[in-house]
């Protein structure tokens, strides 16, 4: 194991540390389920021994034997609810950290930072709710099944053992080369995801310039080198499985082969068949299948291991980086906003999504930045807001450097994109947020499009980012929020895109009211922009064409 991978593996355990509460209750279920399931073996042997060898029927003894099977799947139950609960407590920490790092994050894109918080923080989930609980349960109800096998023959029990160390070890070796394919596996998901949501975002180019017949031969490659990496990862899951299955059933056969020769009496020496009979047999057989119950959960999320390492090797480098201290001076007022030679290339790119611009944006106004889809006008838009750092040129708020620049930005912009984020909560704390709920009745008159479309009105339950609203009235939430709690620089990226035209002719007046009192620039395809803009600028693919 390298050096990095037993780092990770060092990181994932001190996170299970902030769910050791659940952890620990969730390990006393597991022992008493167990425990129920012990209960329930010895019920249920007796009553088949004295069915079969007496003709004895005893209902008491099978009720007695449902009771506990019934104890063992409710603490079952109680104990995967409380891992669950586990993994869901420590990725949402981990969310909740890496989210603000990424807002400072200038290497990655909206689409890369998109995907740390969602898929790659959620491949940690199932080695918290899964992995580690399987694990400890292997060890805790193993011991306490192989303490019970000694107790009762203790042959049995040296099988069982030798079992317990010979799979994990099995599944070691498997693992190491595992390891590296989810490692693959999550870069190539990484990389081409934002490869296939460039090209569906510039699809109307691509089918105007008739490049898509080029496009789809690129693309299809790539989904075969990614499916070959997913079918990669499928089939150590399965070698895993089997070779698990294999020693489970090697042992169960040898536990059965020597109990029922022993009592033919084929194997009588000192040590074989003495002081048990037929119901200590059953109760053996009925118990050894469990003693490989959560072992096989354990392999079987064996890879949710690989996974969780090649997540964690990846989120670790980010939530190290060090953040620049906030600045003392962020309440500075605007007096000059100036581009000059800006480039801008996105990390593992060869490409310049921004080549040379120059701007000189005004204190108060609104700019219009045009251009067609995949032509740098989101990333211009996240550099003016502080989302993303620039390296090779200059931005420069009141003749600061960038350092000073970009920290300004950060804290004195507000920043819509074509998919505004809506919180869970009210419509009203959507709109006024928690310290302005007393002015709710100060408005933009637009909501009102909204209001009347809900019974609820102000108390409108909100959730999962809003889907309650269609793709308009988020924006419109948004645009409200952004009038009335104002910043010096306003930023809206394509801010009309999901209206209709009668929405829009009462959007645009409020979006050039706000202009009259601060900095607002607006990416747009909007014609009506162009007639009130006080600055365009034109872009072509990075390039900037026309600047006024």
């Amino acid at each position: 194991m390298s050096s990095d991978q037993e780092s990770a593996s060092r990181w994932l355990g001190k996170k299970m540390i902030e769910a050791k509460g659940p952890y620990i209750i969730a390990s006393v279920f597991t022992i008493v389920s167990a425990g129920c399931f012990v209960v329930f073996c010895w019920y249920l042997s007796e009553f088949a021994a004295s069915w079969l060898n007496e003709g004895l029927v005893l209902p008491n003894l099978l009720l007695y034997a449902s009771a506990f099977l019934t104890g063992r799947y409710i603490f079952a139950h109680f104990a995967s609810q409380c891992n669950y609960n586990a993994g869901n407590i420590i990725v949402s920490r981990i969310k909740k950290q890496i989210y603000p790092v990424l807002l400072n994050n200038s290497q990655l894109d909206s689409t890369s930072s998109a995907l740390y918080v969602t898929r790659i923080s959620d491949d940690l989930k199932p080695f918290f709710a899964f992995f580690i609980p399987y694990s400890v349960a292997t060890v805790v109800v193993s011991t306490l099944l192989l303490a019970v096998s000694f107790w009762v023959e203790k042959w049995v029990a040296v099988i069982l053992l030798v079992s317990l160390l010979v799979i994990p070890m099995q599944m070691a070796v498997i693992g190491v080369g595992a390891e590296a394919l989810h490692k693959k596996h999550v870069n190539l998901f990484l990389k081409y995801s934002a490869v296939f949501y460039n090209r569906l975002q510039t699809i109307a180019e691509i089918v105007n310039l008739d490049n898509f017949k080029v496009q789809y031969r690129f693309l299809s490659g790539k989904s075969k080198e990614l499916n070959k990496a997913t079918t990669s990862v499928m089939r150590v899951a399965v070698l895993s499985s089997a070779v698990l299955e294999l020693f489970v059933t090697i042992c169960i056969a040898a536990i059965a082969i020597y109990l029922g020769m022993s009592l033919l009496g084929i194997m009588p020496g000192p040590n074989y068949g003495k002081g048990y009979d037929f119901r200590t047999a059953l109760f053996l057989l009925t118990l050894t299948p469990y003693f490989f119950f959560y072992l096989r959960k354990f392999v079987s999320a064996y890879h949710d291991r690989n996974r969780a390492l090649a997540s964690a090797e990846l989120l670790m480098p980010i939530l190290n980086e060090e953040i620049a201290p906030p600045l003392a001076d962020t309440n500075e007022m605007i007096n000059n906003f100036e581009i000059k030679s800006l480039n801008f290339t996105y990390p593992d790119s060869p490409v310049k999504v921004l080549h040379d611009i120059h701007l000189r944006l005004p204190m108060k106004g609104l700019v219009l930045v045009k251009g067609i889809s995949g032509s740098g006008k989101s990333t211009l838009l996240k550099i003016c807001a502080g989302s993303l750092f620039a390296r090779d040129g200059t931005v420069s708020v009141n003749g600061k450097d960038n350092t000073w620049s970009h920290q300004w930005l950060k804290a004195n912009s507000s920043y819509m994109n074509q998919f505004p984020f809506i919180f869970d909560g009210t419509l009203r704390y959507n709109v006024f947020l928690e310290k302005e709920a007393d002015k709710h009745d100060r408005y933009p008159e637009f909501l009102d499009k909204i209001l009347i479309k809900k019974e609820e009105g102000w108390q409108t339950g909100l959730s999962h980012n809003g889907k309650q609203l269609s793709g308009g009235e988020k924006q419109l939430v948004t645009l409200a929020r952004m009038m009335l709690h104002p910043r010096p620089v306003v930023i809206l990226d394509e801010p009309t895109a999901n209206l209709d035209a009668d929405t829009i002719e009462i959007i645009l007046p409020q979006i050039v009211k706000l202009a009259e009192e601060r900095l607002v620039i607006v990416a747009s395809h909007e014609k009506m922009f162009d007639a009130v803009a006080d600055t365009i600028l034109n872009l072509n693919w990075g390039e900037q064409m026309k600047y006024a």
